[in-house]
């Protein structure tokens, strides 16, 4: 039978234990008890997985990564993905001269899509394998993922983070929008032991934007518990960011750059006043997403001479 040793927080000392191929277990000291299996209510909040959508009181409601992404500009997203198409060709030199050129074009077109699919399926990879770490204390962590995982662990452990809740949906009805959190955290060391929220993001790097989506999380009206019910939201003093990389810069890895090996943590909103800036902001670009139906109604069809002019 094959083993690997099992990772450990804190002195680290390996332990051989039974694993399955590809496979090595990673423990941490800090646990959540393991929640009951969710139910979904009839009324209320309801999320579907497939397709990622939300459903508040039987009406589609829009997620808070949407709103965002559809009302705070992205100008950096142009020359990424024309970086991404010059990559392709680069890769293909010796294939574009014999290719049709539709198709040379198709594919340097959308070469973005590729490299967003696989970092999305990199992160939410390694957010379920962090969730059931911060959850349980350990976790059978696939080999290619080590490395994010390891260094999470150490993060726990370094900062001495006790999750409270953790992947919850919340939504607010005042302002019709849903989403689901990563965790709720307490620590001695991040102010002052009171709650704190908590997003991890394997991205390339942390943007200021994310505070948005913070903030949006910390001011929902309620978040939905394990048992399915609604319950309110508790207040919380502070949002940060875990940003969760390998613990090399090798091959892939290298796209890190200068980043801090493994996972390190930056703060959004250092106050509940902080946060509730950030909320405005947030509110300003939600306006902008949800007015993005009637702006393209506008201006469809040129105006016709009124009939006694045309005459």
């Amino acid at each position: 039978m094959v083993t690997k040793p099992m990772i450990r927080t804190g002195a680290r000392a390996p332990s051989p234990k039974p694993a399955v191929p590809a496979k090595t277990t990673v423990t941490t000291g800090t646990a959540l008890a393991k929640p009951t299996t969710s139910k979904a209510p009839a009324k209320g909040l309801v999320f579907t997985h497939n397709g990622h959508r939300y459903r508040l009181d039987g009406m589609p409601v829009t997620g808070v990564t949407t709103l965002i992404g559809e009302g705070v500009p992205k100008g950096a997203l142009i020359p990424w993905a024309a970086e991404m198409a010059g990559e392709w060709a680069m890769e293909h030199l010796e294939q574009l001269p014999v290719m049709p050129r539709e198709e040379a074009i198709r594919e340097m077109k959308y070469a973005w899509r590729k490299h967003r699919d696989d970092a999305g399926a990199t992160g939410t990879a390694v957010h379920k394998m962090a969730e059931q770490l911060s959850r349980t204390g350990e976790v059978d962590a696939d080999e290619d993922l080590l490395g994010y995982v390891e260094g999470f662990a150490q993060f726990l452990d370094d900062w001495q983070i006790t999750p409270v809740l953790l992947e919850r949906p919340c939504g607010n009805r005042t302002h019709h929008y849903a989403g689901t959190f990563d965790m709720y955290a307490t620590s001695p060391l991040l102010a002052g032991g009171k709650l704190v929220q908590i997003d991890l993001k394997t991205s390339k790097g942390v943007y200021g934007e994310t505070a948005l989506q913070l903030a949006a999380y910390a001011k929902a009206e309620f978040y939905i518990d394990d048992h399915g019910d609604e319950q309110p939201m508790p207040e919380v003093h502070a949002t940060f960011v875990a940003h969760v990389t390998p613990m090399d810069r090798e091959g892939g890895h290298a796209r890190y750059g200068d980043r801090p090996l493994g996972t390190s943590l930056y703060a959004m909103a250092t106050s509940p006043e902080e946060i509730n800036e950030h909320f405005g902001w947030f509110l300003a670009a939600a306006y902008t997403a949800k007015a993005k139906k009637a702006r393209e109604l506008l201006a469809r069809e040129p105006l016709a001479l009124p009939a006694a002019v045309a005459a």
